[in-house]
């Protein structure tokens, strides 16, 4: 978040003094809210009492962009501004409503290792890695993951958490609970600050939403949609699947097959929308919805 002050402007809260005297004053903002400075620790101490009932920690500007090497006209990506103190649950929740997704299956947030290196596919060495555990030597996807706490029976409908997460687990990697886990712990953290992040959702079909920070906004208490582009994707479709099904809309004479995956679309997909995505609906998305939803969710 942007300092709401010009340099030349700021006083220190206490004794205000300001940067522009002399000798030279420098101020530093409080490591918390980032929006009340002091010229030394002394007067931040003195003024803690009075300040610390309005100092919040402000909101972050994610913006999620989903397969952004695959799906395009048009991108399908989402920002949210969401308060410092949610959790990387209710982040979940808010992404699902956002995005229009079915929640029917696991997810995680990770932070990439910038040393790792894509191998080569070997369907042999594929199945290995779904039915046994990694190796601490050998090669480490994530620095850390954030997934859903376990509970025995909950996932009895979610194949993907059962074989395709294991492709994402290393004894090396960190794990940590979403529920038990404030954002701020995390993207404040210098430790994974430049590593790149994504939020997966369906780890059988890939789902994979790239993760920006856009910025920092002035703190609330509740998530808040605040630009997009693109209708949400049909879940269970395959990223393949989605350009197919588009495709299926824009023909003049579609076939049979087409048909098929319209009515699919519009009455069997566990995310389906009757309207479909005729006459450019592709493109649409409202912000109003999804954000009347988060509300009702109590997000």
């Amino acid at each position: 978040m942007a300092d709401t002050q010009p340099a030349e402007e700021r006083k220190c809260q206490t004794c205000s003094k300001a940067e522009s005297e002399k000798p030279s004053t420098t101020l530093r903002a409080c490591a918390r809210c980032k929006d009340t400075f002091y010229c030394s620790k002394d007067c931040q101490a003195k003024n803690w009492d009075a300040h610390k009932s309005n100092c919040k920690r402000p909101n972050y500007m994610l913006k999620f962009h989903l397969c952004p090497d695959e799906i395009s006209d048009p991108e399908v990506t989402r920002t949210l501004s969401v308060p410092a103190t949610a959790t990387f649950a209710a982040l979940h929740e808010a992404l699902q409503i956002s995005f229009g997704w079915a929640n029917t299956h696991a997810y995680d947030f990770a932070w990439h290792d910038p040393d790792y290196e894509e191998p080569d596919f070997d369907i042999a060495d594929y199945i290995r890695s779904t039915m046994e555990p990694k190796k601490r030597d050998s090669p480490r996807q994530f620095v850390m993951r954030i997934s859903e706490k376990e509970v025995p029976g909950m996932f009895m409908m979610k194949v993907d958490k059962m074989h395709e997460e294991r492709l994402r687990k290393h004894p090396r990697t960190k794990e940590k609970v979403a529920e038990n886990t404030k954002l701020f712990q995390v993207l404040d953290d210098a430790e994974y600050t430049d590593k790149s992040m994504e939020y997966m959702y369906d780890f059988g079909d890939g789902w994979q939403h790239t993760i920006t920070i856009e910025g920092r906004a002035k703190p609330s208490d509740h998530i808040v949609c605040i630009d997009g582009s693109g209708h949400g994707v049909a879940e269970d479709v395959k990223r393949d699947g989605w350009a197919e099904l588009k495709e299926a809309y824009r023909t003049q004479n579609p076939n049979r097959e087409q048909k098929e995956k319209r009515r699919w679309f519009e009455r069997q997909a566990s995310n389906a929308d009757p309207r479909g995505l005729g006459s450019g609906r592709e493109h649409e998305w409202s912000k109003d919805s999804v954000n009347q939803r988060l509300a009702a969710r109590g997000l």
